[in-house]
């Protein structure tokens, strides 16, 4: 539901075509955000786009942008500043998450992970909080990065990937150390295991495995964690900051012997 602190708000999605990019995209609008939508191909938004005609709200802008490439990066928030907007909220959702073993992973594998992974969020950042003054937002703004349980559990394959969230969940902290005397709260936000069509057929081991361990016995829904993120960026939240959230279903309690 809509209210009127949230009315006039924007929020600036990365990673904005994928599953929990537009799960965020559709738990923003509720809240009554404006979207910023930036993604490598906006031809996946076509659903989110269709969304907003019967309801009459203000249509997103969405930017493509390749989160490897620094000048992409800097093209995009560039645009956002020439269109005049100030948005009160960054979500940092792009990543990338590839197999590979230690004896193949390459240098090439490593830079690409950790450029999108943590060098985008840092890029994303460092531009978020230039968009305006402290002045501009007397309640504030808030970025909220997505990192992973693998932050601290760690997967078979997923070295690098394992280390970028590990990194991001760090990085949160530090941004929150050295952004809050600009009005700028920082968290992050640790999904497990999320449910999609199919996935229990493509990995009916993996999921077995999960639910076993999550006290609720199931996996996560991608709702569960935008609905997580909404909040850490509402008034709610306005004493939180450099925390890490997880959105587990309770796995993380689970006793790890």
């Amino acid at each position: 539901m809509r209210t009127s602190k949230e009315e006039n708000k924007t929020v600036i999605i990365t990673g904005a075509s994928g599953q929990l990019g537009q799960a965020l995209s559709r738990s923003f609008t509720r809240a009554g955000y404006r979207l910023i939508l930036l993604c490598r191909s906006s031809g996946k938004l076509e659903g989110i786009i269709r969304e907003y005609q019967p309801q009459g709200n203000t249509p997103p802008l969405i930017l493509e942008a390749d989160f490897s490439s620094v000048s992409q990066i800097e093209k995009a928030f560039e645009e956002i500043r020439n269109r005049g907007f100030h948005p009160d909220a960054l979500i940092n959702n792009a990543a990338v998450q590839d197999l590979a073993p230690l004896e193949n992973l390459s240098a090439q594998k490593w830079d690409r992970m950790m450029a999108v992974n943590l060098r985008a969020p840092h890029l994303c950042t460092r531009l978020f909080s230039a968009l305006g003054e402290p002045t501009d937002f007397p309640e504030g703004r808030s970025i909220v990065n997505i990192a992973s349980i693998e932050a601290e559990n760690p997967a078979m394959g997923h070295a690098h990937y394992d280390a970028s969230k590990a990194g991001l969940i760090q990085y949160s902290k530090a941004s929150a150390l050295e952004l809050g005397i600009r009005g700028i709260r920082v968290n992050s936000v640790s999904p497990g295991l999320i449910d999609r069509p199919g996935l229990e057929k493509d990995w009916p081991d993996g999921v077995s495995r999960y639910k076993t361990s999550s006290p609720l016995n199931r996996l996560v829904q991608a709702e569960e964690v935008s609905e997580t993120v909404v909040f850490l960026c509402s008034a709610a939240a306005a004493g939180i900051t450099g925390v890490n959230l997880r959105v587990d279903t309770g796995v993380g309690a689970a006793p790890g012997y």
